[in-house]
């Protein structure tokens, strides 16, 4: 079937039906990403979600939220609400387990998490920036249940700044 390329414009030939850019154009994207170069988000992600007190910090809630919705749906606008929803629910259910029966059991929800977005990446539904926050944060939500619930709450935030 025939496409038009979103990158370049031009028209290729796409064997699946989801495929969105023409081969020359994933090839250099596959070719930035082994190179290692900055994720976009990258200077957004949060180091910790705590002050020094113990409190949540407010960049949680305001500034980098909405800057990351911004620059995640400017710079890829085939991401739609739905995929951060999709992200959004997993983290949900898995803070509720957690609050619940503690940080052991909901493990392993984190780690599918990560495995699901290698396969949404690797679709070409999610961009490499939003699977670079996620796997960063889901390092920090694996610590505990009070890191998990800080991860909901960022996230949480970055859904409801999120334009579409």
């Amino acid at each position: 079937m025939q496409k038009k390329c979103e990158k370049c414009g031009k028209m290729f030939e796409a064997k699946q039906e989801y495929y969105k850019v023409c081969y020359e154009c994933n090839i250099a994207k596959q070719s930035k990403n082994e190179r290692g170069e900055k994720s976009l988000l990258s200077d957004l992600l949060l180091k910790s979600y705590f002050d020094e007190k113990g409190n949540l910090v407010k960049e949680i809630f305001l500034d980098i939220p909405d800057k990351i919705a911004k620059k995640l749906y400017q710079d890829h606008p085939s991401l739609k609400m739905k995929q951060l929803r999709d992200f959004y629910s997993i983290i949900s259910n898995a803070r509720t387990s957690a609050l619940l029966k503690g940080i052991d059991s909901v493990r392993s929800i984190l780690w599918q998490c990560a495995t699901k977005l290698e396969y949404q990446l690797k679709r070409e539904i999610i961009p490499q920036s939003f699977v670079d926050f996620m796997r960063h944060h889901l390092k920090l939500a694996e610590k505990d249940e009070k890191h998990l619930d800080a991860f909901y709450q960022h996230l949480d935030s970055i859904v409801c700044y999120f334009p579409k």
